[in-house]
């Protein structure tokens, strides 16, 4: 990574040329797929099941192949691309494409911004961005609106690794021996997208992805009655219930929900392993 501060100045004049809508891994969070529901006038539902994929965490990449940049980018497009004006979707796009093509990540408090590589991909995917005014990072990322989307994840990586600590409250209480999780995390870290979805039971994989929230512009709420909506279902479901196996399930489910929210804003499993060990990391 090169790491940047807001005053550097680098080419982010962008030349619309679709380039980065193409060959890139697009993750969202249930805000996002809350806010771009209703900017397409879409269930929350319908927008999951047609313009998703990944257990609905990424952007299925449907769209019109991409003509311009290096072979990797000349494959079918975001699901939103539009070859004749671009993003059908821009006013709601997520965090990911706000950003691009910097990286941002939040370590002890610390945000920090980037690049991949030495080299700005803009300058590989359209080398014509040379010829256009350069920005300081600072006045891109002002230009970007990016505040809500950043709250929201970090919001939602607040909530992943939650989710962990609820389910070692278990462990600590002696209910659950912390192999159990151990070994089980161990199994459900190396499952994909899919397969995560496919082991979450129907209503939790719909209470975690599409929650029956607005679509509010304030992230901070919308994440905060989410866990809560969480939170109180699991306590009427599994937490009610004094047997071992209930608790066991409880807790499980908890890392399950973790794991698949937590690739969309960067809660890292690795992470999540060393709290499931005992481990402050």
């Amino acid at each position: 990574m090169t790491p940047l501060t807001p005053t550097d100045r680098l080419p982010l004049t962008c030349t619309r040329l679709g380039t980065c809508c193409h060959g890139h891994r697009i993750l969202v969070t249930p805000w996002e797929i809350s806010r771009l529901a209703d900017a397409l006038d879409l269930s929350p539902r319908e927008l999951r099941e047609t313009r998703l994929t990944a257990g609905g965490t990424q952007l299925r990449a449907d769209g019109v192949p991409g003509i311009h940049g290096p072979p990797a980018h000349r494959v079918p497009g975001c699901t939103f691309y539009d070859p004749t004006f671009g993003c059908s979707a821009h006013s709601e796009r997520p965090l990911a494409c706000r950003l691009y093509p910097l990286g941002r990540e939040r370590h002890e408090g610390i945000i920090r911004y980037y690049h991949p590589g030495t080299v700005m991909p803009c300058r590989v995917l359209c080398p014509t961005v040379d010829q256009l005014p350069q920005k300081s990072v600072g006045d891109y990322l002002a230009e970007q609106d990016i505040a809500a989307g950043e709250a929201a994840h970090d919001a939602y990586a607040s909530l992943a690794y939650g989710l962990v600590r609820a389910a070692l409250v278990f462990v600590d209480a002696g209910a659950v021996p912390r192999t159990i999780l151990q070994q089980w995390f161990a199994t459900a870290r190396s499952w994909d997208g899919e397969q995560r979805a496919a082991q979450l039971p129907s209503a939790w994989y719909d209470r975690l992805t599409i929650p029956p929230l607005s679509a509010t512009p304030n992230a901070h709420s919308f994440v905060a009655e989410h866990g809560r909506l969480l939170s109180e279902q699991l306590q009427k479901e599994f937490l009610n219930q004094p047997s071992t196996a209930a608790l066991q399930q409880a807790a499980q489910l908890e890392l399950l929900l973790a794991l698949h929210l937590g690739p969309t804003v960067g809660a890292e499993s690795s992470v999540m392993a060393t709290l499931i060990d005992g481990v402050t990391p």
